[in-house]
């Protein structure tokens, strides 16, 4: 199926590309993925004609290129591809930044000796040029940003340091530079606070809050023309379906009609999009407020601390200069967000500059003729005061009966749903003042009580009619997020008279206290036939095998040994004590000092204790 899908992909461009017109492998992929949630398109393997019948339609769809539902469906890729929260922006960004230094990184922690004085200044070197660039505080071929964060380094790591640095392991060698990286970052931007230093260094705070005011105004200025846009529209289909039953009549023919709708269902798909991106830009705002506070509250304590001091251990002022790199390279994070914004902002613009944007606005003023134009807030208005009571077997919420009243997840983006089935397509805003109507664990609103009693008589009919409509039309998939209902409708082509035949599917989950058997898990299980038979042929072998006993010599002097151990028990050691020694004295005589015969005198010498026994 996937290498038959793939054939379809290539001829569909082939064909585009034969009244050339261009278009993308992944746009032609998307919107196969979107006709095959009807089953009119499904692909089929041995049906050539079926195939045949994809293929012309996407082509169809897609080399009418005036049409605005095109440009729906472009926009709805160009945002799943492309847009990304900001944690996920800020990981992208951070992970290009050290895929680019990644080689030099690890030629640094790879290093495991120095034989010169030449290679350890090419290792320092290589250093600074990994901590200025990860840091995204100048250029690091720029001299003078180079010199000075040379100075910073030199000041918490002397390159007499590196044959003790590349003796570590290479974990320690990355952790310790980023480390030295966040270290030297901050001493850097300290300097700049002092007015001495800082080469190349951007004044973010000030550009970051031009910035952020810049985008705010222009996505403001371009929502407020969209928004003109979609009330003249909206007014325009309100009138349509006064005289549907009168069609075509005048301006109002079937072409200018459906026209009509698809430029509003385009005009609000861009609102969602630009919403969301204001709704970005203003929490961008708060973020940078909350740096900006930080970092003043940070620098004012680093002064305190080194103020009229001369020597500071580094206990004291490294966890600052870190915390201040951190505090800076969240400035940096909100630029790289901010960029994005106003890249996506761009791109959006001119996806939409054909259709969209130079629309036929003198057949919409032909159209309008007198009718009145009103605001989303004033048509919500006109419709207050009326509650909604009675809406068959559905159940309905009111506002001051219903706590998170505001937190219901509306269907049909809170446009009416009786008048998006009745009116094929037309986006006309609910008002969820009047009530809120659940049916089957959704929540829809409506314009009129007369829509929500219509929508009571047989609301499964209405919401699958609904879902009917959006596979026949599917730029509205992605803009209602029903993909997974259409997909549970996709086994009925036609809804039939009687109603729905789709089955309601709801996931379901049975927990048993208690098993009744033991648990029992067989280590020898083999679900291999092979396997098997292997066994039993080993078995029918040994079978037929004759089992001996051997006594081996003086086994009978065999015997099981024990051993007893003993607890351990706490002793007490005496030290031995300290002493003093006395030196045995040395006693001398002279023999024959009396007188002799023979005159042989001579010297005679005892120990002390040798005479003891006298």
């Amino acid at each position: 199926m996937e290498n038959l899908r793939r054939e379809l992909i290539s001829s569909i461009m082939i064909a585009c590309q034969e009244r050339e017109v261009d278009v993308t492998e992944d746009f032609i992929s998307f919107l196969l993925t979107l006709f095959q949630l009807n089953p009119i398109y499904e692909i089929k393997v041995d049906d050539e004609e079926n195939n045949e019948k994809i293929i012309q339609a996407i082509v169809e769809k897609i080399c009418d290129q005036e049409r605005p539902s095109l440009t729906i469906l472009k926009s709805q890729l160009y945002f799943a591809k492309h847009y990304h929260d900001r944690d996920e922006t800020v990981k992208r960004h951070r992970l290009r930044l050290h895929q680019k230094t990644g080689p030099l990184v690890a030629e640094i922690c790879q290093t495991e000796k120095l034989a010169n004085k030449q290679e350890s200044e090419k290792l320092y070197h290589k250093m600074l040029v990994v901590i200025t660039f990860l840091s995204g505080l100048g250029n690091p071929t720029v001299s003078s940003v180079l010199k000075e964060v040379s100075v910073a380094l030199q000041s918490v790591f002397q390159p007499s340091e590196l044959e003790q640095y590349v003796k570590m392991s290479k974990r320690e060698k990355e952790e310790q530079l980023m480390e030295l990286m966040c270290i030297v970052a901050g001493i850097r931007l300290f300097n700049r606070d002092n007015q001495r230093g800082g080469e190349g260094i951007d004044d973010l705070p000030a550009i970051l809050q031009k910035a952020t005011k810049k985008t705010r105004d222009c996505i403001m200025e371009f929502l407020e023309r969209l928004m003109t846009k979609i009330y003249k529209f909206t007014a325009a289909i309100e009138k349509i379906c006064l005289i549907r039953k009168l069609i075509p009549l005048g301006v109002y023919t079937i072409e200018n009609v459906n026209w009509a709708a698809e430029m509003l269902t385009a005009c609000r798909q861009q609102e969602i999009y630009v919403r969301k991106l204001l709704s970005d830009v203003e929490r961008s705002e708060k973020e940078i407020q909350n740096y900006m506070e930080r970092l003043q509250g940070r620098l004012f304590k680093l002064h305190d601390t080194v103020r009229y001091r001369t020597a500071i251990p580094t206990v004291q002022v490294y966890p600052q200069f870190i915390d201040l790199a951190d505090i800076w390279m969240g400035l940096q994070d909100e630029v790289i967000i901010l960029s994005g914004i106003n890249n996506f902002f761009w791109e959006l613009q001119t996806l939409s500059a054909k259709t969209v944007n130079a629309y036929n606005e003198p057949l919409l003023t032909d159209m309008l003729s007198n009718e009145e134009v009103l605001t989303d807030a004033e048509r919500l208005e006109q419709s207050m005061g009326e509650p909604i009571r009675e809406c068959g077997e559905c159940t309905i919420y009111h506002p001051n009966e219903t706590k998170d009243f505001e937190n219901i997840n509306l269907e049909f983006l809170g446009f009416c749903a009786w008048k998006f089935v009745s009116e094929h397509g037309a986006l006309i805003p609910g008002n969820p003042n009047n009530g809120i109507v659940k049916w089957r664990g959704k929540y829809y609103v409506f314009c009129s009580i007369l829509a929500a009693q219509q929508f009571g008589q047989d609301p499964d009919r209405y919401i699958y009619e609904a879902l009917d409509y959006i596979r026949n039309h599917v730029e509205y998939v992605y803009l209602f997020q029903v993909h997974d209902d259409v997909r549970a409708l996709q086994t009925q082509e036609v809804l039939s008279e009687e109603g729905p035949q789709l089955k309601t599917c709801q996931h379901q989950m049975v927990q048993t206290d208690l098993h009744i058997l033991p648990p029992s898990i067989d280590k020898n299980y083999s679900s291999n036939l092979w396997e098997l038979r292997n066994r039993a042929l080993h078995l029918a072998t040994i079978s037929r095998c004759t089992t001996r006993s051997t006594q081996t010599y003086k086994s009978n002097f065999r015997y099981g040994i024990y051993v007893q151990a003993a607890p351990p028990r706490n002793k007490e050691v005496q030290t031995r004590r300290d002493n003093y020694m006395n030196t045995k004295k040395l006693l001398t005589y002279i023999f024959g000092l009396r007188g002799r015969r023979d005159d042989n005198q001579h010297v005679l010498s005892f120990l002390e204790d040798e005479l003891e026994h006298l």
